[in-house]
């Protein structure tokens, strides 16, 4: 094993996306990840699902760690569950995860103490705007009682233990945020408020909740995350182009917001032009380092083409079981060797010192988290 390798093999991580695990007695484990390698609705069949190059490669990590060789897919008992994460978290190094609350799997494990004693590993909460603004909906009768509630609790998401904050916008409106005026806010509201739906999908209150919660955020140092590109099925990946936010960067990021761009496959080289030009922009290719193994590599680099390597962060969007992490991980970490193998002309040193920064250390200082990481 050459140094390169040996050093990215080692190298600890700091999930800085994903969502919860699932309990480990769920008997159907193996159509859970099937249903889990794709983005694809559960009506889509499952016959297909099952060949993809992501739901094979889940399996091989599956017989890879199992307890009981002859039934890798096996439900699991908590003490052999524990140990089962744990040769999988252990063996790739994740030294952090932080976890999106807002997306909740079916048989999810909500406690994140109970997480962190799973899988061995620390675990932080991230914010999401919608479902946050849906619950206190449901607890207020005009917009004015629910934005003061509303954004009290976002200036007291860092006191409550939050560590960051993310918005789902690319899939209910789209990322061509906007400004918005009080009345138009108001409106947004009321219409939501009386068609009886929890779900939040008002571009006019969305839109202003980014740009009023912006500041709230900046007041407490800590980043603002959103999905771009790739997900699940009801996106409309056109409007998730994150060229679109230009105006909303450009409101608050040159004010110092510190805003992390996940997932961004098929726009990562977008991504990346836009971490390369606008300070306080971050991102990554999560997602695709598990459910697009084949590609990892090539979005890697392309992604980097123009982006600072202190711009690129690691993380899974992984959710339900240790494989999506393990995978993401695995093929990340091939693709760190790859790409800074065919730099001959960056010593040794300095490939570390990136390699470190994108697996753990930008994040560790994004997230506040440094002293997960002291020795």
């Amino acid at each position: 094993m050459d140094d390169l390798t040996e050093f990215v093999d080692q190298v600890p991580l700091l999930d800085h996306h994903c969502h919860f695990l699932i309990n480990g007695k769920v008997p159907n484990r193996d159509e859970r990840l099937a249903q889990v390698s794709t983005e694809a609705d559960n009506d889509y069949p499952l016959a297909d699902t099952k060949n993809r190059l992501a739901y094979h490669g889940f399996l091989a990590l599956a017989k890879q760690f199992a307890l009981d060789a002859k039934h890798p897919l096996a439900a699991m008992n908590d003490p052999g569950y524990a140990t089962y994460n744990q040769r999988v978290f252990g063996h790739y190094h994740f030294k952090e995860l932080l976890i999106d609350t807002g997306f909740v799997p079916d048989d999810a494990i909500l406690n994140l103490d109970e997480t962190a004693k799973l899988t061995g590993v620390p675990v932080k909460a991230i914010y999401r705007l919608e479902t946050h603004a849906e619950t206190f909906m449901l607890k207020s009768d005009n917009f004015a009682a629910w934005w003061q509630a509303f954004s009290q609790d976002i200036q007291q998401a860092k006191a409550h233990g939050y560590v960051g904050f993310k918005s789902i916008a690319a899939y209910r409106v789209g990322l061509h945020i906007e400004p918005v005026n009080l009345m138009e806010a108001a409106a947004g509201f009321d219409t939501w408020k009386n068609s009886g739906a929890k779900r939040l999908t008002s571009k006019p209150l969305i839109d202003y909740i980014l740009y009023h919660a912006a500041p709230l955020i900046m007041a407490q140092d800590l980043p603002l995350q959103f999905h771009v590109g790739y997900g699940d099925a009801d996106t409309d990946m056109y409007l998730g182009n994150p060229l679109l936010m230009r105006d909303f960067l450009n409101a608050f990021a040159k004010k110092g917001l510190k805003v992390v761009l996940l997932h961004c496959y098929p726009y990562h080289r977008e991504a990346g032009y836009l971490a390369s030009v606008f300070p306080n922009v971050y991102f990554d290719i999560s997602l695709l380092d598990n459910l697009g193994p084949s590609g990892v590599q090539r979005v890697f680099d392309e992604a980097l083409e123009l982006a600072p390597y202190t711009r690129l962060l690691f993380a899974s969007d992984a959710s339900t079981y240790p494989e999506m992490y393990g995978l993401a991980a695995q093929q990340f970490k091939q693709a760190l060797i790859g790409h800074f193998a065919s730099l001959p002309f960056v010593d040794l040193a300095q490939k570390k010192a990136w390699i470190n920064a994108i697996c753990w250390q930008t994040a560790a200082k994004l997230y506040h988290q440094e002293e997960e990481f002291v020795n």
